[in-house]
């Protein structure tokens, strides 16, 4: 009915009307309201008034500027975009209309051509605050490449130059220098950012990330318990200072604080991750389990889910419904290569090396940057007695992670069946390490005990030799594990 209604209005409307008319129409529709509060119907109709202005009249410029915005609070980016490429044609010398593509251009996630957008506006003199700061965020999408991080922060520099009190580019910006590796300047940029809105608890939560990252932890607490205050209701704060708790040990104070972020919003599943590790860590594995199953029941293909649920039943000693658990994470992408080391694991518990191969070869194609995998190849190959794999993935881990100690760990063991005069060196190096590494307290007993019946080391460090081994992820007929004797066939 309200669609019928809406072409008779228009079928009424359309006798003997001007474009003028048609765009005072659609101004009335809207009468200086918000748009992207506007009731659907509402919009709609604006918007067919403001294309029958521009069909009875394609020069109209406040048509184009106002069809624009309608197209926007739609989010039609497309027509919005073919509005302002319309403009232009008639209209080329007005710059704000290279704004305006670019805005449309940036929603679409085209951010090379919103870019020149911005930047034929800037050329233009149209230099205001907004429009530094959509290219600043055109340049930190593009983030990837290093440059572009140095654009954006001269981008939201320029905005801040025009507008200093501007909240949002001064979180953009303080966003930039955390990954510039400037955190002192991130830390004053967050504090002002949030000076100016401090209701933002957005900002909030990552300048209390900030702080934790810092090692400030009181002042990162501080930060988000005084937020709660002012705003008691807010569910997102309270997950943060439950995941702030859970960090720093106080699992009792963090599943209140969850348990109360839920109440709030039930939408905040998040909060059954922790939950679930909380309770796994204190050994309540069927609440654990629980918890897991839910986020799963919302998440179904979220492969870290699985691989939190194969490891409570691994905890509980269900070693069948842990492999499932595993096997359908690996399926789903793997976690980046986490869920291979854990069904590699398993099979390694099992006596299953031949399988635990096939699942780690499968994931180095997939993860070739992660130490781990390289690491646990190589030890299953040194445990099935294929050195010459054995020491080649050795040598990837540590290639990769080269201040990692476990990795030393295993490539000494596998030197010393290979070469015991670099195990000595490696042996050593490994020492150097791991005595700054807790993680490594009781295998450095080990270590020295083996260092030592191999007579010792005071020699110059050891040093990684040059790669003579393929690429990982490059597996060809004459690459790593292809002549070894095990069986190596892709699951």
């Amino acid at each position: 009915m309200k669609r019928w209604g809406l072409l008779l209005w228009c079928g009424l409307a359309a006798c003997s009307r001007g474009a003028g008319d048609w765009h005072q129409q659609a101004q009335e529709l809207i009468g200086g309201r918000e748009l992207r509060a506007l009731p659907s119907a509402e919009l709609a109709q604006a918007i067919y008034c403001e294309e029958q202005s521009l069909a009875l009249d394609s020069t109209r410029t406040e048509t184009y500027l106002s069809l624009a915005r309608f197209y926007r609070a739609g989010g039609a980016y497309e027509d919005e975009t073919r509005v302002w490429r319309g403009l232009l044609a008639q209209r080329p010398d007005l710059n704000e209309a290279y704004a305006g593509l670019g805005a449309s251009m940036a929603a679409q996630g085209r951010y090379n051509a919103a870019s020149r957008a911005f930047q034929d506006a800037i050329r233009r003199d149209y230099r205001t605050a907004q429009v530094y700061l959509q290219l600043g965020n055109v340049y930190q999408a593009l983030g990837h490449v290093q440059k572009n991080l140095s654009s954006a922060e001269a981008s939201y520099q320029a905005s801040l130059q025009l507008d200093p009190n501007q909240p949002d580019a001064l979180l953009q910006l303080a966003r930039i220098e955390v990954a510039l590796k400037r955190p002192e300047e991130a830390l004053r940029l967050y504090q002002k950012a949030l000076e100016l809105a401090p209701m933002d608890n957005g900002i909030r939560a990552e300048l209390a990330a900030l702080y934790k990252s810092g090692g400030a932890i009181d002042q990162a607490r501080r930060l988000l318990k005084d937020g709660l205050r002012a705003q008691p209701g807010d569910a997102a704060l309270g997950f943060e200072l439950g995941r702030l708790l859970w960090e720093m040990g106080d699992l009792p104070g963090a599943q209140a604080q969850f348990k109360q972020a839920l109440a709030q919003d039930s939408t905040l599943v998040e909060v059954y991750r922790y939950q679930g590790l909380i309770h796994s860590s204190q050994g309540r594995r069927a609440q654990a389990l629980e918890a897991f199953r839910r986020l799963e029941a919302v998440r179904p293909r979220e492969a870290a889910v699985k691989v939190n649920i194969g490891i409570v039943y691994s905890q509980q000693g269900d070693l069948a419904q842990a492999e499932q658990a595993f096997k359908a994470a690996v399926q789903l992408g793997g976690d980046k290569g986490d869920a291979a080391l854990k069904l590699g694991g398993l099979y390694i518990y099992q006596g299953r090396l031949q399988e635990a191969v096939q699942v780690f070869k499968q994931a180095e194609e997939q993860y070739p940057a992660n130490a781990e995998l390289h690491a646990s190849l190589g030890e299953v190959y040194r445990q099935l007695g294929v050195l010459g794999a054995a020491l080649d993935e050795g040598l990837w881990a540590v290639e990769l992670q080269p201040e990692k100690a476990l990795w030393f760990y295993y490539l000494a063991a596998i030197y010393e069946q290979v070469d015991p005069g670099q195990a000595r060196q490696v042996w050593a190096r490994y020492l150097e390490l791991a005595a700054l590494d807790p993680a490594e307290a009781q295998r450095l007993a080990i270590g020295r005990q083996r260092l030592a019946a191999l007579g010792g080391w005071s020699g110059a460090t050891w040093k990684l030799p040059a790669p003579t081994r393929p690429r990982p992820g490059a597996w060809t007929p004459g690459g790593v594990g292809s002549s070894d004797s095990t069986s190596t066939a892709r699951l």
